[in-house]
């Protein structure tokens, strides 16, 4: 059995790795933690959180049987451990809407203060129980920070072999070993997995363009590319690229620390700190296309068939008339009757 003599204590029971009490703890340190001794007392927390929490003051794990001396001792729904705290100074706090949510708080006679976070919950508070008359507003302290920009990456590729997804998974890799804060969108039809939590896998769509405008990077680290619509389509919109050191880089317009970044097939050297500060704006126009010289005048008769309807697949299943298995995305000709059948089970649909 230990006796911990303490000054301040702020004391719930366990701590997630979000929360507004989670937050509330981190911002008490933050605020008051240099001038005063605070210490953070829990049974159970997400080591994440009590790391991120010990950074701006004391943490402490209660054991079974500890006694608690202090001047200030501050608690929210928490109140197993009162019978082992000594203090001067008992404090509550409320951090719920206790009323609407149907709560019943701990109503100690020991409690010197009680605070509310906000009006409406002390209000209720002091409406509901005669015990809490005394009841006062003790807003939660925020200290305002400074955002970090987010780096925008997105990618619209196939994750076949020769697209770079290695590369990929190393670019992340170095971007978080670096401490930059970044989301990457993956566009593709792949069903592969990502290792980073940063990275955020999504289906193939066709309006990719508006999230090419308004990522700061599109990133394409292919093996090769025989001429890339991704370039194309992002240098147009203004959106400079990261890509590999293929040969026709250079013809599409990426021009080093201009339009973009070229990287080394073995991504040995990746310029992390001009990525995130990002590259002045500039203008392009894709190169001009002439088949105009080679493409026929004239209308071709053409006799529509009213007897097959093409269909996209929506969801994976196995289509019994086929024999197989049809994944979403595939497109196949059946009959009317046919066609008809796959809508009603939401299995497919009109493909145009």
């Amino acid at each position: 059995m230990r006796t911990l003599k303490l000054k301040n204590v702020i004391y719930f029971p366990s701590f997630n790795v979000i929360g507004g009490i989670e937050t509330y703890c981190y911002e008490m340190g933050l605020k008051y933690g240099k001038d005063y001794d605070i210490t953070v007392l829990f049974k159970n927390g997400a080591p994440a959180r009590m790391k991120k929490i010990s950074d701006v003051c004391r943490v402490m794990r209660y054991r079974d049987g500890d006694e608690i001396e202090c001047d200030v001792f501050i608690f929210g729904w928490g109140h197993d451990i009162l019978d082992h705290v000594k203090a001067k100074e008992y404090i509550q706090t409320f951090h719920a809407d206790y009323i609407n949510r149907h709560l019943n708080p701990c109503g100690d006679p020991r409690v010197t203060k009680r605070f509310g976070v906000a009006e409406n919950t002390t209000n209720g508070i002091r409406e509901y129980f005669e015990w809490a008359k005394d009841i006062e507003t003790m807003y939660n302290p925020y200290t305002v920070k400074k955002p970090r920009k987010l780096l925008k990456l997105v990618s619209a590729t196939r994750l076949t072999p020769e697209k770079g997804y290695d590369r990929m998974v190393n670019l992340s890799a170095q971007l978080e070993a670096a401490n930059i804060p970044f989301h990457w969108l993956i566009f593709t039809d792949s069903k592969r997995s990502f290792p980073n939590p940063n990275v955020t896998v999504l289906p193939e769509r066709m309006d990719v363009l508006d999230y090419i405008a308004d990522a700061d990077y599109l990133v394409q680290l292919s093996d090769t590319e025989g001429y890339s619509y991704s370039i194309v389509e992002a240098l147009s919109v203004g959106t400079p690229v990261i890509v590999t050191d293929i040969p026709v880089a250079a013809e599409q317009g990426v021009v080093n620390g201009k339009t973009g970044f070229i990287l080394p097939f073995d991504m040995s050297e990746v310029p992390i700190d001009a990525i995130y500060k990002g590259l002045r704006k500039f203008t392009y126009a894709p190169r001009e296309s002439h088949y105009e010289t080679v493409l026929a005048k004239g209308k071709a008769e053409v006799n529509e068939r009213n007897d097959i309807v093409t269909m996209e697949v929506v969801q994976r299943y196995n289509d019994l008339q086929l024999g197989r298995v049809l994944d979403r995305g595939e497109a196949i000709d059946v009959t009317p009757e046919r066609a008809d059948v796959l809508i009603a089970k939401g299995l497919a649909e009109i493909a145009w």
